[in-house]
């Protein structure tokens, strides 16, 4: 995408770029298109021949990320965990990214969730029926490493409330889930507001998504997801009036103080709940 971008912000047909650096016009269509893998050496000399120098920022962050670079440790630790090539093509920029928003309006985010939590949520779904849970799992447990490296992704994530009123998995799997928010949010690079079922508008009623910042190449992309498939979203354009939807959640939802007490509110709700039917 921006290989796309950088030529056509230099006025370049793809015909004269590809006359420019000496490839032929269907082999630079399919690297901008993602057709083929863009190597390192190949995006380098592109990039020189568009005038960028050697040492320019963005020269070096393209050819980073053509080489891979956290997402290539991952692979490396976490290859047996393959899952859909187009869902691990997005999980290997999340390992890549400097920051990731999302908005989920009953569930809380896979990165923040721990295994019993879920395993109920992928046990909920009645098409997972023949899937192999335990390697969903451990896969969903894998992708915490973007927020738990030495470089963290920055995680600025808004849930509806409805996601820590439910019940989801048992009392005992959802008080630990949110015992496990309330830790995660004393990290530095872990931002989670509640969206309240009191707020009088939803900027985000049109659905879920996540908007991620991948750091090599200073780009970022929208992450829709549905039952069947995820759609990604990369044009300026289309990504803008997420960036919009995102600034009026953050306004509209409760203060992180103000999530933290509405959470451990939640835990006690869930213990008087266990106490009361103990006494029944």
């Amino acid at each position: 995408m921006q290989l796309r971008k950088i030529r056509e912000e230099r006025g370049l047909t793809l015909e004269e770029a590809a006359a420019l650096v000496m490839m032929s016009k269907s082999a630079l269509s399919r690297m901008e298109n993602a057709q083929v893998v863009a190597r390192a050496h190949e995006v380098d000399y592109i990039l020189m021949s568009y005038g960028y120098e050697e040492g320019d920022d963005l020269r070096s962050a393209l050819v980073g990320l053509a080489t891979g670079g956290r997402s290539r440790d991952w692979i490396r630790r976490h290859k047996q965990l393959e899952i859909g090539a187009n869902y691990s093509e997005y999980v290997l920029l999340e390992q890549d990214g400097s920051e990731l928003f999302t908005y989920h309006g009953d569930l809380i985010h896979g990165l923040l969730q721990t295994p019993e939590y879920a395993r109920a949520v992928m046990t909920s779904v009645p098409s997972n029926a023949g899937r192999d849970i335990n390697h969903a799992v451990a896969y969903r447990m894998a992708r915490q490493d973007a927020i738990n490296g030495p470089c963290p992704l920055t995680l600025k994530a808004v849930i509806g409330e409805a996601a820590v009123c439910q019940q989801m998995g048992g009392r005992e799997i959802m008080s630990a889930q949110l015992t496990h928010l309330l830790e995660q949010m004393e990290r530095p690079n872990i931002e989670l507001q509640i969206l309240p079922f009191t707020a009088t508008r939803n900027p985000g009623v049109d659905g879920s998504f996540g908007i991620l910042d991948v750091e090599p190449g200073d780009f970022a992309i929208v992450i829709i997801d549905g039952l069947r498939r995820s759609i990604f979203l990369e044009e300026d354009e289309e990504v803008a009036p997420y960036r919009d939807i995102q600034a009026e959640l953050c306004r509209i939802a409760l203060s992180q103080d103000e999530t933290r007490e509405r959470i451990e509110q939640a835990i006690r709700d869930l213990q008087t709940d266990v106490i009361e039917e103990n006494t029944k």
